[in-house]
């Protein structure tokens, strides 16, 4: 496999590293929900077109973009362009305050997304820039749960000659989860690394935390994708 194919598929793994959202849902769904993503971007939008954004608000367009992309949209070009509205906005909020640790975040997860809905496109410009940002998320908030996911999740995947490390995701994962154990996807890599590992038991006290998760971020991801995924892979460990 070339280089370029390398770091494509790396890329194409982004959806799986970087689908925990941040803001809208958090700790609970909202009524109507995905379908209340519509409404919400109409609303911040029209508070940007007053003038004057702050990077906060910047931040919550970057993530509802990028909600909207993931959760509702299904048309291509739609997607497309929501998670380039988003890495743009969440460009704007970190011009605006280069210490909103959101911002490079959400700037990482649209690019990352785009790029992966794209294909591969100056594939080791993207993933080196979704780096920078989430490496920058992480040195200004060391507790940045999703920021430190990410970057496990980029290090699981990538090749060792680009960075990739199991040791350093292995890191980084366990960070997350000791910072904020509701973010299920975190969870579920760990349990990966754990199983590759032959550590059975380990892993099977991961994906046993996803399935029993009572407050888990995100319900409507945590519903559809992870719950059945952890489901689905504690039947296939071998029994203790």
């Amino acid at each position: 496999m070339t280089m370029t194919a390398l770091i494509g598929a790396s890329l194409l793994l982004f959806g799986t590293i970087a689908s925990d959202h941040a803001f809208a849902q958090r700790n609970e769904m909202p009524p109507g929900y995905p379908q209340s993503l519509e409404r919400d971007l109409q609303a911040l939008l029209g508070k940007v077109h007053e003038g004057n954004p702050s990077s906060e608000l910047l931040v919550r367009l970057a993530e509802t973009y990028f909600d909207l992309a993931d959760d509702l949209l299904t048309d291509k070009a739609k997607r497309l362009a929501a998670y380039e509205a988003g890495a743009k906005a969440a460009k704007q909020s970190f011009e605006i305050d280069d210490a909103n640790a959101d911002a490079h975040f959400f700037h990482a997860v649209n690019i990352g997304s785009a790029a992966r809905l794209q294909g591969v496109t100056n594939a080791a410009l993207t993933v080196n820039n979704i780096k920078h940002c989430a490496l920058r998320a992480i040195e200004l908030d060391p507790n940045h749960s999703q920021a430190l996911q990410m970057m496990g999740g980029l290090m699981m995947e990538l090749p060792w000659f680009l960075g990739g490390s199991e040791k350093k995701a292995q890191e980084y994962l366990e960070r997350s989860i000791t910072v904020d154990g509701n973010f299920a996807n975190a969870r579920i890599m760990l349990a990966k690394l754990y199983k590759k590992q032959g550590r059975v038991e380990e892993a099977r006290k991961q994906l046993t935390a996803v399935i029993q998760a009572e407050n888990p971020h995100y319900r409507y991801t945590w519903e559809r994708k992870y719950k059945p995924e952890a489901e689905r892979m504690l039947r296939e460990l071998p029994k203790g």
